[in-house]
Formats: C-alpha cells, sequence, structure tokens
C-alpha cells in the first residue's frame, strides 16, 4: 500500500528540487561545493523513497542549515554595530535587503521544522517504501 505525499511534504520536495537545481548551477558554474548545498541531494533521495535514514539525514540538514542561519546573524550583527553602511547585500549587481532576506530564511528554516516535527511527515515515512 503506497500513499501519496501529503502536501506539506510536496513543498519541501519542491523546495528541496529547486535547491538541488541551484546547487548543479553553482557547481557547474563556479565549481563551488560546499556541505550545505551538497546535503540536499540524500535528503532528496531519502524522502522520495521513504528510507529509514531519511528522518535522520532531513533533521541533520535542517540543523546544518539553523546553525549557519545563526552563525551569519551573529557576524552580520556585529558587522551592523561597527559599520552600519557596509552591511550589504548584492546579487549580480543587485541590493537585496538584508533584514527581509533574514526573515525570509528564517521563515523558510522554521517551515521546515515545522513540517519536520509533525506527525504528518512521520507518517509519510514509516509507511510502505515505495518499490
Amino acid at each position: 500500500m503506497s500513499t501519496t505525499m501529503p502536501v506539506r511534504m510536496s513543498f519541501i520536495f519542491v523546495l528541496y528540487t529547486v535547491l538541488a537545481i541551484i546547487t548543479l548551477w553553482r557547481t557547474a558554474t563556479f565549481s563551488a561545493y560546499d556541505l550545505l548545498s551538497i546535503a540536499v541531494f540524500p535528503v532528496i533521495i531519502g524522502l522520495w523513497i521513504k528510507a529509514q535514514w531519511a528522518r535522520v539525514v532531513w533533521f541533520m540538514f535542517i540543523i546544518i542549515q539553523s546553525i549557519g542561519l545563526i552563525a551569519m546573524s551573529v557576524v552580520a550583527l556585529i558587522a551592523y554595530q561597527i559599520t552600519p553602511e557596509d552591511v550589504k547585500l548584492t546579487f549580480m549587481g543587485i541590493n537585496i535587503p538584508v533584514i527581509p532576506f533574514g526573515f525570509t530564511l528564517l521563515a523558510l528554516i522554521i517551515f521546515q521544522w515545522w513540517v519536520a516535527l509533525s506527525a504528518v511527515a512521520k507518517k509519510y515515512l514509516q509507511t510502505e517504501q515505495l518499490q
């Protein structure tokens, strides 16, 4: 008996698929590898095949993201205290507002924790594996 993927899990799966595409583009363009980007692939595979280890890998991935966000937030706050005019975030020449960007990242991480800790995700990952 195979169940369909719940809506929350579908959103997570789409989010991680987009992240994986960005990772592949970044790797091909800049030859840049990092744990945060590469770690999305085992998470996607584990969630898709409903592997027994998927929940552990998924939690580790979100923990790494959370620690990274906390570290970058602390650095940004310290830099902002020293020289506020130098705290800028630019991508391809476009200036991105730091505060809304930070809140967007925080919302994404909170959403991931909410889905990962939900009974829906636990039930989905405990159902029969795909053949």
